[in-house]
Order: C-alpha cells, then sequence, then structure tokens
C-alpha cells in the first residue's frame, strides 16, 4: 500500500496544522469552563468519539474501499496503539496509562504532524482521519493535566520507556508472525516520513536494526525533555513550601 506524504510547511501542511491546534485549545477552554458533572460527560464524550474515529475507518476499509488487510491495518503503530491508551484513559484515569502517553504517545503525535506520512491515501477522509487520530495523542495529556488534574510521578519518563520496550517486543514477534509488508511500530523498514529523527537508508544507522536504536534514543530524549519542566515546576514547589 502506497504511502504520502504531506510535505512540511507547505500551505495544506499549515491548514491542517493549524485546524487541529484550535481544536484542541477549543475543547481543552470550553472544558474549564465547565463544572465538574459536565466534564465527566464531556471526557466519556471524548472516549466515545475516539473508538467511534476507530469503528468508522475500520468499517470504511473493510466494506468501502476494501483496503483493509493484515499487514497494514491492524492499530499496531506506536500512535495506534497510543489512540487506544488515550480510550482507556478517559474511562479510568489511570495514572501509568497517562504518563505513557504523555512521555511516549504526545512526542510521537507531534512527530507526526510535523512530518505527516499517511498510509491510506491522501483524500479528505483520510487527511482529516490522520490529523484526528494524531492530534488526539496530544489532547488527551493536556486534558488530563488541566481538566483531570492529573501529575506524572518522579522518574515515570524512564518508566514509561520501559513498558515501551514490552510493546516493542511484541509489535516485532507480530510483525514476524504475520511476514509479508506487516512494518507495524516501523520495526522492520524506516518510515518515508521527511523527518531529522530517521536515518537515511544508504546510512548505517539507516538500516536494520541500527535504526532502531536511533529511534529509541530519540524516544528516550523527548521523554526526558518533557519531564523536565514538571520536575523543576514540583522542586519549584517544595521549596515555597518549605
Amino acid at each position: 500500500m502506497e504511502h504520502v506524504l504531506i510535505p512540511p510547511f507547505s500551505s495544506e501542511w499549515w491548514t491542517y496544522n493549524f485546524a487541529t491546534i484550535i481544536v484542541i485549545i477549543t475543547v481543552i477552554y470550553t472544558a474549564t469552563l465547565l463544572r465538574k458533572k459536565s466534564q465527566n460527560i464531556l471526557t466519556l464524550s471524548l472516549a466515545s468519539i475516539f473508538i467511534f474515529e476507530f469503528i468508522f475507518m475500520d468499517f470504511y476499509h473493510i466494506f468501502i474501499d476494501k483496503t483493509w488487510s493484515l499487514e497494514h491495518s491492524l492499530p499496531l503503530h506506536l500512535c495506534g496503539l497510543m489512540w487506544f491508551m488515550c480510550i482507556y484513559l478517559f474511562i479510568t484515569k489511570k495514572q501509568w496509562v497517562f504518563e505513557m502517553i504523555l512521555f511516549i504517545g504526545m512526542p510521537g503525535g507531534i512527530h507526526s504532524l510535523l512530518t505527516p506520512e499517511l498510509p491510506h491515501g491522501a483524500d479528505l477522509l483520510h487527511k482529516v482521519d490522520f490529523f484526528i487520530g494524531h492530534g488526539g495523542l496530544i489532547l488527551a495529556p493536556f486534558y488530563a493535566i488541566f481538566i483531570l488534574g492529573m501529575w506524572p510521578r518522579k522518574n515515570a519518563w524512564w518508566k514509561s520507556f520501559i513498558k515501551l520496550q514490552i510493546l516493542v517486543l511484541i509489535i516485532g514477534l507480530t510483525n514476524w508472525a504475520i511476514g509479508g509488508e506487516a512494518n507495524y511500530m516501523y520495526l522492520m523498514q524506516t518510515p518515508i516520513a521527511d523527518n531529522p529523527l530517521i536515518p537515511s537508508e544508504n546510512s548505517f544507522f539507516g538500516k536494520w536494526p541500527y535504526y532502531i536504536l536511533i529511534f529509541e534514543i530519540a524516544v528516550l530524549i523527548h521523554a526526558l525533555l518533557i519531564y523536565t519542566p514538571f520536575f523543576l515546576m514540583k522542586k519549584k514547589e517544595s521549596k515555597l513550601n518549605n
């Protein structure tokens, strides 16, 4: 299945990313105006929207454009897995799920929006689906912080990274079991997105499995960078309390 890129900083790129940011800000701002009971309804409504979006797109790929395949269509890329964690977060408000989305899912969502790679084509439906799907990974952690009052625990950044390795192992074995062109979480071949963190296939670190090491290092650095402001704010708060 041919993947399609939206060139970074093109007019189309600006339009979809600007719209995504506006939606994220609008949802969170609207939630701040609501009472607790209404916020709870909104939270469950977001979970329902996320569930509906997944079911609708799978239905579309299976019965309408008939492009669904075991090798390409399972929700086993990192962002797809984090999408289900967002649903779980909205329903259960589990702390470890929030931390996984914050440190692992959100950086993936941001990079996907910066360098969009559409796996199912470039028609309007799939563009909207792509930006909803990856924008949701940014919405969820900010919603959890500002509306649900959640905060990452000490050392949660590297603990989330360890949890990610379990997923990497499971998805790697799944790719091997499916065979063919299965490349979930891009563990078999680098993505084609124009991203400086993706090594060239012609370089040493662009070859399998070395590029996976680059990805792992990048994920760890992103998690630490995200954790740093939370750590500094907590440290400042402790000093003020003392």
